[in-house]
């Protein structure tokens, strides 16, 4: 008898115990799948130049995956998307783009995904363009009253700002009026607060329940952004110079904000290259200011940029201009950060 009551008593924890294992399946499976699907199930983003995938990255954390659709090394002005590519960001939730005739396959993209559940997300919105000038080096070739004219013609008038926003302002027309506007908005720390922002509103607006974690997230991007700008601005009281030789004309946003001068050996688009005439006006134009440096970028040295460094006999210093990475900076780990940084760094050495 007493063996029998002893068998019972130990059978009662064993079956609360399975009863118990069974509870908290159950328990599992009524709370888990929630979490796993936020953990699985990040919003999936394709953007086109790196500071969109930087900041989309920075603000969405871990609730976002980022797709850069130029590759590593790419230039986004000659990129072409494979079919592959236009599948995926079909199957996506966001397709970020600069605008302002920078991608030339953003049409395509966008004409791809009409009829998609896809959010187009234009990032220079809202950003006052400067006109473009793919012969920048004309009218910086010819002495003084000619950077007194190209200045004019940079639209530093409210007329032709206006003028310009009335021509282009529309989305589809932007990537047919090829640079008649100055894409390169991100160089410009200031305004790319407002390229980081568009992308928050758009994280926001697909997942509202995040918005708090989005927004805390810009405002530390925003801090940065700031602090970079403050960092430019006492690079350029201390340096003896303003004017800089680049190989191709995409600092004009430097001119505006901070009073520097470029010569750019290409135009606005690196495939923009100079004639022999402008090419000697620049060889010209570094030998009356003192120059002896001249910038190249980390994915692009026209030939013509050698001729350049040859002839002037100049050092060489690398400006980034952060459309994309090279396999460097990825083994770097560097952001948008970093590398604005570290053109500032170039620059005061350039500029002594």
């Amino acid at each position: 008898m007493k063996k029998k009551w002893l068998g019972l008593l130990l059978a009662v924890p064993m079956i609360l115990t399975a009863c118990g294992g069974q509870e908290t399946a159950e328990e599992k499976e009524a709370v888990e799948p929630e979490e796993t699907k936020q953990a699985v199930d990040p919003l999936q983003l394709y953007t086109t130049i790196f500071p969109l995938e930087d900041f989309a990255k920075k603000i969405g954390g871990e609730e976002v995956e980022v797709t850069n659709l130029v590759p590593v090394g790419a230039d986004a002005h000659t990129y072409e998307p494979t079919a592959r590519a236009m599948i995926e960001v079909a199957e996506g939730d966001a397709f970020i783009y600069n605008g302002a005739g920078l991608e030339g396959f953003a049409d395509k993209v966008i004409e791809a995904l009409d009829g998609e559940n896809v959010l187009i997300v234009k990032a220079s919105d809202g950003i006052e363009l400067i006109p473009g000038d793919d012969h920048s080096h004309e009218e910086h070739g010819h002495g003084e009253d000619d950077h007194d004219h190209s200045h004019e013609e940079h639209g530093h008038g409210e007329d032709d700002h206006d003028h310009s926003h009335e021509e282009h302002g529309h989305e589809e027309d932007d990537h047919h009026h090829h640079h008649d506007e100055d894409p390169h908005v991100w160089l410009d720390p200031v305004l790319a607060i407002t390229l980081a922002e568009n992308i928050k509103d758009a994280l926001v607006e697909l997942r509202p329940d995040s918005a708090d974690q989005f927004e805390a997230n810009f405002e530390e991007v925003k801090a940065e952004l700031e602090a970079i700008d403050q960092e430019f601005t006492s690079m350029m009281e201390e340096a003896s110079l303003n004017t800089f030789i680049v190989s191709h004309a995409g600092y004009g946003y430097w001119e505006e904000r901070y009073g520097l001068e470029q010569i750019g050996i290409a135009g606005l688009s690196p495939t923009n290259e100079p004639s022999q005439r402008q090419l000697q006006d620049i060889i010209e134009l570094a030998e009356e200011n003192g120059i002896n440096h001249i910038f190249f970028e980390q994915n692009m040295t026209p030939n013509v940029a050698e001729t350049v460094r040859n002839e002037v006999n100049a050092d060489v210093l690398y400006l980034h201009n952060l459309e994309a990475l090279v396999d460097e900076d990825v083994d770097n780990g560097d952001d948008y950060f970093s590398l604005m940084r570290r053109n500032i760094e170039a620059l005061k050495e350039g500029l002594q």
